[in-house]
């Protein structure tokens, strides 16, 4: 095969210049190399030090959670005291006092840290609403940093700011919670310092407590309403009548108050707490007492009792029932004892109780 006069020619000339210039070649080859190096170490330390970086850091930091990762990107202490002046209004009685801020703050810091430390485990979801009422209240998720994790985005960003956005669930008050992470550019790096919308937060997780604490005491309403009624029909009172007299020291007022009701059950009532509250022929409030008695009454049978209360006429409430032009008195039974075992009982409705008292 001939070789091409071209390339015979060429090929001694190229070899020639890369034998004289060999050293200035590997030179120049060297520095581009270095060059490039460089410029992508130059670009990940750019990288490193944006808001995006900061944000893929910390959502990896959540779940499993690595407590000294969160650290290194979350100032607690601000977060903590940003969130206490939240908390305070909608709270006023938590850690009240001249010192409720701080001990607030040291309170919510010492929630968010163990949270971080604690292994996180989804609570088991109660789908029947009135157990739900019954369970104790937490105030964060279980799963708060996992929940986090599963759905945080890196809405706004620029040289010093960044806006992380994320929804939580609270089972027990269900109610989703928007969560608006305020990550600042610092000497230390990008950190969480503050919740933007931690006012509104806690406006809304008070309103979802208070909804939840009305819901609470409508469960002990129903169910007395439902054991009222029981006992109503289960042992009617058929009378309640009540007198008063003054004996011979002419100060001592004996009260009597006498009931007559029947058994209609299926079993025999042995005992009861009977709820009397005694009025004036216009209705004006005199006294309520509650009388217990041990008596037993089979199905069918009718039961008489009578209580007399001692009271001192001449101070309230004694005085009030003395002057009274007659005595009407009502009532119902607070509790009965059945012979199976059973105990029918009405609560006391109570006011909205705190569960974070």
């Amino acid at each position: 095969m001939k070789k091409l006069p071209a390339l015979t020619g060429i090929l001694p000339r190229i070899t020639a210049f890369l034998r004289r210039h060999a050293l200035a070649l590997a030179c120049a080859l060297l520095a581009a190399l270095l060059a490039a190096g460089g410029y992508s170490a130059w670009s990940y330390y750019q990288y490193r030090q944006s808001p995006e970086y900061a944000y893929l850091s910390f959502q990896g930091a959540l779940h499993p959670a690595d407590p000294e990762k969160l650290a290194e990107l979350v100032d607690f202490s601000s977060l903590a005291d940003d969130l206490a002046k939240a908390i305070a209004p909608q709270y006023p009685f938590l850690k009240e006092g001249p010192d409720q801020q701080r001990e607030l703050s040291a309170a919510v810091q010492a929630a968010l840290l163990k949270q971080a430390r604690t292994r996180e485990e989804a609570p088991k979801e109660e789908e029947d609403p009135q157990a739900r009422l019954k369970m104790p209240l937490y105030a964060l998720p279980p799963d708060l940093l996992a929940q986090v994790a599963q759905n945080l985005s890196l809405k706004l960003a620029d040289a010093d700011s960044a806006l992380l956005t994320a929804t939580v669930r609270h089972a027990l008050l269900d109610e989703k919670f928007a969560l608006h992470l305020l990550m600042e550019k610092t000497q230390d790096g990008w950190k969480i310092r503050r919740l933007g919308n931690s006012g509104d937060l806690a406006q809304q997780y008070r309103a979802a407590q208070m909804k939840r604490m009305q819901a609470r005491r409508q469960q002990v309403v129903d169910k007395n309403t439902i054991t009222e009624r029981r006992m109503a029909e289960s042992f009617p009172l058929l009378e309640c009548q009540a007198h008063a007299g003054l004996i011979s020291d002419g100060k001592t007022l004996l009260l009597v108050v006498r009931v007559r009701a029947r058994n209609q059950g299926t079993a025999a009532v042995n005992n009861m707490n009977l709820s009397a509250s005694l009025e004036t022929p216009d209705g004006k409030p005199l006294l309520h007492r509650y009388l217990n008695a041990v008596q037993p009454t089979q199905p069918g049978e009718e039961m008489e009792r009578s209580w007399t209360i001692e009271l001192d006429s001449q101070q309230e409430p004694g005085a009030g029932v003395l002057a009274a032009q007659g005595i009407q008195c009502r009532a119902s039974w607070k509790t009965l004892g059945l012979a199976s075992g059973e105990v029918l009982h009405t609560a006391d409705t109570p006011d909205l109780l705190e569960e974070f008292r």
